[in-house]
């Protein structure tokens, strides 16, 4: 692993900054300014510098501008509503059982997070048991408390073949993202009526990017936004939004022209473990969507995943419409063709100093570093092998925790279940706060039966 410097803030708003691997720590003085820091501080010159990239500028088209200049988002939520001054967390959720939610909502809502939680979810008639009465608890929280915010949405889908599915054959997330699919009623047309989706069907790993920039047009400029996979995360210790202060970084001192209200951070894989040319995937994706030339000047960089993604609203916006350009220039269909669009438009799509010419700073954090440990590379071998997964000291083994590279806990844990230990732990965990909930919501009827039979009481 390269060095690092660890710069002293708190707990929750704590950055490592890795250091390039030719590159060490000063001795006895303070450490080199990390090559993200320089990029930081010339953010703000003009849209046409070339030098920065070595790329030429690049603009990406808002989604709804493949409908026509007039189009406006007519998609609505199925139950909850926006709050546009909250952060909130964005994730494609649709087709899983009961647990799955609880695990994810539970385990955020154990963090204190009170902003918006909004998914896509399935149509009320393909929810499983209980689904529908769990995300409708939560969709009429209170202003100060978490929120889901649901959209329940009917996807046109078709075989790899062009045939149309019925509904009865689509499974549980529409074929499990193995179906190309169109979602039509997004944006009006020129009469204002719902428009059917401009683009040609694609798999819903694709298509969720459009939803997420539907979604990010719903909030405020200084909201904070997480995009995560919901199906394998579990938010194991409260967070901050990396974009909530800039880092505290000793003897760096940045022009006061430069800020963080525009940010987005990725997150890598590990990179000891893979890259993108020893990934069969990564490579296949990148080739398909890019060809192999393109393949052969990004084969060496780390695998940054594109299933959990962190920013500012107006990163999250420009950052989606990007996603959903890639899209429309390569017509790309394959399964996880969304990671290969991903990791091009940072490492040669031009990304970066596109966000640059926004106002918006770009931060890539290396895998252990960040709010969001992706865990999927260390599959070899077990977690608690490679030091990563810990006991808490003094207590019982069953309480583990997933460790940082500073050693203290990861706050999001994406793919944990890729680790049998953890998977269990975890699952373990959720049956408890799933049970938690059941006993809350009940605490609470009674509650209000209570209530109504005292104000009965009174009027009788």
């Amino acid at each position: 692993m390269p060095s690092t410097v660890v710069h002293s803030v708190t707990d929750h708003d704590r950055v490592t900054v890795p250091l390039p691997r030719n590159q060490a720590p000063a001795k006895g003085g303070l450490p080199p300014v990390p090559d993200f820091v320089k990029r930081k501080a010339t953010q703000n010159q003009e849209n046409t510098d070339q030098g920065l990239t070595g790329q030429g500028l690049v603009t990406f088209r808002t989604p709804q501008e493949a409908v026509g200049e007039d189009a406006k988002i007519l998609l609505q939520p199925m139950m909850g509503v926006h709050r546009p001054s909250s952060n909130a967390v964005f994730a494609f959720a649709e087709g899983y059982d009961l647990k799955v939610y609880a695990t994810f909502i539970e385990s955020l809502k154990q963090t204190g997070f009170a902003g918006d939680v909004v998914l896509a979810v399935s149509d009320t008639k393909k929810m499983k048991t209980d689904v529908f009465d769990y995300l409708k608890w939560y969709s009429d929280g209170g202003d100060k408390s978490l929120r889901i915010v649901a959209y329940a949405l009917d996807w046109h889908c078709l075989t790899k073949n062009g045939d149309k599915i019925k509904g009865s054959q689509r499974g549980s997330t529409v074929n499990h993202g193995f179906s190309d699919c169109k979602l039509d009623g997004m944006y009006s047309g020129k009469d204002g009526a719902p428009a059917e989706d401009p683009r040609e069907a694609r798999p819903v790993a694709t298509a969720r990017y459009e939803l997420y920039y539907i979604w990010s047009k719903q909030y405020l400029e200084r909201s904070k936004i997480l995009v995560i996979d919901s199906r394998d995360t579990y938010f194991q210790a409260p967070f901050s939004f990396e974009s909530s202060a800039a880092p505290n970084l000793r003897g760096v001192h940045l022009p006061a022209n430069i800020g963080d209200s525009c940010r987005l951070d990725l997150f890598e894989e590990n990179r000891e473990a893979v890259d993108i040319g020893k990934s069969k995937y990564n490579s296949r994706w990148i080739k398909s969507a890019y060809g192999n030339g393109t393949l052969k000047k990004m084969e060496s960089k780390p695998v940054i995943c594109s299933g959990s993604t962190m920013g500012s609203q107006a990163a999250i916006e420009h950052y989606s419409s990007a996603m959903v350009a890639q899209f429309d220039k390569t017509k790309c269909k394959a399964v996880g063709c969304d990671q290969g669009f991903h990791n091009f438009i940072y490492y040669e799509g031009g990304l970066e100093s596109w966000l640059r010419g926004k106002g918006c700073s770009t931060y890539v954090h290396e895998q252990g570093s960040g709010a969001v440990n992706n865990l999927a590379a260390l599959r070899q071998t077990s977690l608690r092998s490679q030091g990563v997964l810990k006991v808490q000291d003094g207590l019982g083994s069953d309480d583990i925790f997933v460790a940082n590279n500073d050693g203290k806990p990861s706050p999001i844990l994406h793919q944990y279940d890729r680790d049998d230990e953890l998977k269990k732990t975890i699952q373990k965990r959720a049956g408890a706060l799933l049970q938690g909930w059941k006993v809350g919501v009940q605490a609470s009827t009674n509650s209000l039966s209570s209530q109504r039979f005292n104000k009965m009481k009174t009027i009788s």
